[in-house]
């Protein structure tokens, strides 16, 4: 009988808990964004291995770019983020959005290019370390800001990014600059449910 049997999943989710209490809430959010990452990776060289690097590639930038929208429309609903206008505007989101989502995978600075322009200069990336260890940096393709995209488009930017995505410029040696212009100002969709006027 159903109503016989014991139900230890009550008293298990209590125990769980105390095994995760003595975490505290950024080591819970390292360690989550560790987790996504590895799965990233193993996702990615599982698609490569199977349909090849130029696959892969592709699908990583679509799906990384979809992922992007998502989370900046949750992102700003969640954080009832003013609308997006100007480049000073987009350079806060961004940096609100690269906070959250884990501002350790990479190190990089931002200048301001004229009044509706910005540069994104990059040190570091996880992306690149990951793929000068597979062995796959040459022929790796940036994923990372393709889903910069992703949250430019969820914010209804309209913009031009230079270069355009491809190869990931520091396989070659060189330098991960990339440059955003905003072409007009376009209001942030209203994603905070409230009416702005």
């Amino acid at each position: 009988m159903v109503g016989s049997q014991q139900q230890p999943q009550p008293k298990l989710r209590e125990q769980a808990n105390a095994v995760l209490q003595p975490l505290s809430p950024s080591q819970r959010e390292a360690l989550l964004v560790k987790c996504w990452m590895s799965h990233d990776a193993r996702w990615f060289m599982a698609v490569a291995r199977e349909y090849g690097m130029e696959a892969a590639n592709h699908l990583n930038r679509v799906a990384a770019h979809e992922v992007g929208k998502v989370e900046a429309g949750r992102i700003v609903q969640a954080l009832r983020f003013p609308p997006v206008r100007t480049i000073d505007d987009w350079v806060l989101a961004q940096e609100v959005l690269v906070s959250l989502l884990g501002p350790e995978l990479m190190d990089y600075r931002v200048s301001k290019v004229g009044d509706e322009g910005c540069q994104v200069h990059v040190q570091r990336c996880f992306a690149n370390e990951h793929a000068v260890r597979a062995g796959i940096s040459g022929y790796y393709e940036c994923g990372i800001f393709a889903r910069i995209t992703g949250w430019a488009d969820a914010l209804e930017l309209r913009y031009e990014m230079t270069p355009p995505l491809g190869k990931c410029l520091m396989s070659e040696g060189g330098k991960c600059v990339y440059t955003f212009r905003l072409m007009a100002a376009s209001p942030t969709p209203d994603l905070t449910g409230e009416r702005h006027a």
